[in-house]
């Protein structure tokens, strides 16, 4: 399953990335991380992994984040695996007039098990889960920033 998703955020894109970036900040925007932990690498650096535990409902996930694509400040690509579930988020900033970032996410869903039967019958749902995700890291990035001009 492939999709894609795209929001402004009413910040420069240097500081929407810088705040985006920044593993420190994720508890900030990632509503259901727990906790997560550099395996290899570099936070944010090409090849980096990292173990992030999400709690969702009554559900707890372990995904492994590998940063596959680092091309600053205009493209961002990772992977994320969990159990039967593979994850890419290709994320593009552009500077739109008036110093606001145009973030888009492509993201590509390969699931087995249950995972594939929800991404068959509600591919919505993970859409507006990944939309939802974006909104909350605008909003921080724009509270970070002093708020929307």
């Amino acid at each position: 399953m492939k999709y894609t998703t795209t929001i402004e955020i009413d910040v420069p894109p240097a500081r929407a990335i810088e705040l985006f970036g920044n593993p420190h900040h994720y508890s900030d925007w990632m509503e259901s991380l727990v906790d997560m932990d550099v395996l290899q690498g570099e936070p944010g650096q090409m090849g980096t992994k990292t173990a992030l535990w999400h709690k969702m409902g009554k559900r707890e996930i372990t995904m492994i984040e590998t940063v596959t694509h680092r091309d600053i400040p205009n493209l961002f690509t990772a992977t994320y695996e969990a159990n039967g579930v593979w994850n890419q988020a290709t994320r593009h900033f552009q500077r739109l007039e008036d110093e606001r970032t145009a973030w888009k996410m492509e993201t590509e869903f390969r699931c087995s098990g249950i995972m594939w039967l929800l991404t068959t019958l509600r591919p919505g749902m993970f859409k507006r889960q990944t939309q939802a995700t974006m909104g909350a890291c605008k909003a921080f990035a724009e509270n970070a920033s002093g708020g929307p001009r």
